[in-house]
């Protein structure tokens, strides 16, 4: 699965948060400035070729869109896929940046530690 540009995870955020709507809808739901109606229509449909949506046809050319892949799923393959690229696979070295960055608090790694430790 690729990377999403900027533009199609805005999209994705609204039907993610939303859930299955029509293209009008998903345009007023995108945020200030609007992108055209054409713009959002060529993101959605390269979207749905890539698996990342489908629709659902209710009447003659009329479509509700929504996520094929959760919020979670996309998180977890973007995820693991820059753990490989930029730690080597090391779960261990990512996390060990992110205390270095001060971005993980004490209590955050405690709690990371009881979720561990219960799986």
């Amino acid at each position: 699965m690729k990377k999403l540009t900027d533009k199609e995870l805005a999209i994705m955020n609204v039907l993610w948060e939303c859930g299955a709507l029509s293209m009008r809808d998903i345009v007023e739901h995108l945020p200030e400035p609007q992108p055209h109606f054409n713009t959002v229509s060529t993101f959605v449909h390269r979207l749905e070729r890539s698996g990342m949506i489908a629709h659902r046809e209710l009447g003659a050319k009329f479509f509700l869109y929504e996520p094929a892949v959760t919020r979670d799923k996309y998180a977890e393959l973007i995820n693991k896929e820059s753990v490989n690229r930029f730690f080597g696979g090391s779960y261990m070295d990512f996390i060990s940046c992110l205390v270095k960055q001060q971005e993980v608090s004490v209590d955050e790694l405690k709690e990371l530690i009881n979720m561990v430790e219960k799986k």
